[in-house]
């Protein structure tokens, strides 16, 4: 971002915590460019309480509607911290599209995603109007599209993807901290939510492998994503990418030019599932660069077959694990990638799993005694393995 360039088109303003920027039912001729700090965004309800709708940081935009038509504004803004803004008066924004287009690309993208958000919220929810399912209802709006910008059959969304009215539940506060990073691909700074594992109590692992916390899913937070190129990575990767060369970052520059004007970004505030699939469906587009890494593949595919059936959504659940299962194939087979004894126990024992689903039982004990026979593995999976391999066995 051109700072420079942007003050000679607007003016600096700042805000005070609590600061009403402006009001619903406000008439506002300015737009603001954030530098610094947090907006809340809030919306009458119908019991008329405030409702909010998201919250806006370093690099979003606020009062983009203002400079395309006069009409009264829909939101109010409230400053949440100290904020730094640049305003751009609605007459100089012809003058803003001129001298940056690639920064009015991206009010545009954010405008079309904040008037997503507001036709999402104004839909009857399933029980109630107004409501919103919540996270583990089996209840989903699984009827609905992906409205333009965001539609199936993208660089990113699979074709015939559905959205879904679910939300993270205020409780998830506990569980996260926020951190201001920096994107190795752009070079942007934003903020991000990462888990605090250690206050996490897990309940019990699955079959799977999976592991199963109380009162707080993990997985909702294991992406971290761009909002301004995308890219987008397992938070406990992401940042290994700092450490590329130019040249070894070159192919996922290009693929995050790529999506310029062809994607938008399902609002972080308030967290819906919608949000968390783009992020794993972007991590999977940019994984195309490391097809030589199957296993890192398979887990965002097993991962997503995981969020699928926390909301009860069967078909999507059954198509990524059928996609984990070819690449956790290909992983065990094929890849170049040398694994830790432990690592390939952990890999058997999902396969044989996964062999077991699909009604394949023979290959299911092989994997599993592959497991238990790893003499240089870690006893803790020679008996986990031996345990199912058992119940296979009684199963028949």
């Amino acid at each position: 971002m051109d700072l420079e360039k942007l003050i000679s088109l607007g003016a600096v303003r700042k805000f005070d915590e609590g600061d009403t920027i402006f009001r619903e039912g406000d008439i506002v001729s300015e737009m603001f460019i954030i530098l610094s700090g947090r907006v809340g965004v809030f919306r009458s309800s119908p019991a008329g309480r405030p409702e909010k709708l998201m919250v806006l940081q370093q690099g979003d935009f606020l009062g983009d509607v203002a400079v395309t038509d006069d009409m009264p504004e829909n939101v109010s803004a409230i400053a949440e911290s100290q904020v730094i803004a640049i305003s751009i008066a609605r007459e100089d924004f012809p003058f803003f599209v001129k001298e940056m287009p690639d920064l009015a690309l991206s009010v545009i993208k954010s405008l079309a995603g904040k008037v997503r958000l507001l036709e999402q919220r104004s839909k009857p929810a399933p029980e109630e109007k107004g409501a919103s399912v919540p996270v583990g209802d089996a209840q989903t709006a699984a009827g609905q599209s992906l409205s333009k910008g965001v539609a199936p059959g993208s660089l990113v969304w699979p074709e015939g993807h559905k959205t879904y009215q679910i939300y993270a539940p205020e409780t998830d506060k506990q569980y996260y901290y926020e951190k201001e990073v920096s994107c190795p691909v752009c070079e942007s700074s934003f903020r991000t939510k990462i888990p605090r594992m250690t206050k996490l109590r897990l309940e019990r692992r699955d079959h799977d492998l999976r592991e199963i916390y109380a009162d707080f899913n993990p997985l909702w937070y294991t992406i971290r994503t761009c909002p301004f190129c995308y890219f987008s990575e397992n938070y406990v990767d992401f940042d290994k990418y700092h450490r590329l060369s130019k040249n070894a970052l070159q192919p996922y520059q290009e693929k995050a030019a790529q999506l310029r004007g062809r994607f938008t970004l399902p609002p972080a505030e308030p967290l819906g599932i919608d949000r968390v699939f783009a992020g794993y469906y972007l991590a999977l587009y940019f994984k195309d660069e490391d097809k030589d890494n199957p296993l890192a593949i398979a887990k965002l595919y097993m991962s997503l077959s995981w969020l699928y059936q926390d909301i009860g959504d069967v078909e999507w659940y059954e198509r990524s694990w059928q996609k984990a299962f070819a690449y956790y194939r290909e992983a065990y087979y094929n890849s170049t990638v040398k694994l830790k004894p432990e690592h390939e126990q952990q890999l058997s024992i999902i396969l044989g799993e996964l062999h077991l689903r699909r009604g394949e039982r023979k290959e299911a004990l092989q994997h599993f005694y592959r497991a238990i026979r790893r003499g240089d593995g870690t006893p803790y999976y020679n008996n986990l393995a031996r345990e199912r391999y058992m119940e296979v066995k009684e199963m028949a």
